[in-house]
């Protein structure tokens, strides 16, 4: 998937992604509270919450990675 299609399925606070990243289970979750959105990004046991969007790209949160270098390489679920 593209980094910029991952990005918005994301931003769009509708869905949850599922993948796994060196056979770890991962993911992103959203949740929208006074029209104010917030992602918690869970890799393996590890959760991390964010307050944009571009945090929860940028950061190598999983295994030393970002979402951008990830995201054409893993195989993203959305549910």
């Amino acid at each position: 998937m593209k980094k910029d299609d991952l990005k918005q399925i994301i931003a769009d606070c509708c869905n949850d992604i599922v993948f796994s990243y060196n056979n770890v289970p991962s993911g992103i979750t959203s949740e929208v509270e006074n029209r104010i959105p917030t992602f918690q990004a869970w890799h393996g046991e590890d959760i991390k919450e964010y307050g944009s969007i571009d945090d929860v790209m940028n950061d190598p949160f999983y295994s030393g990675k970002s979402l951008n270098d990830l995201a054409e390489s893993i195989e993203i679920d959305v549910v």
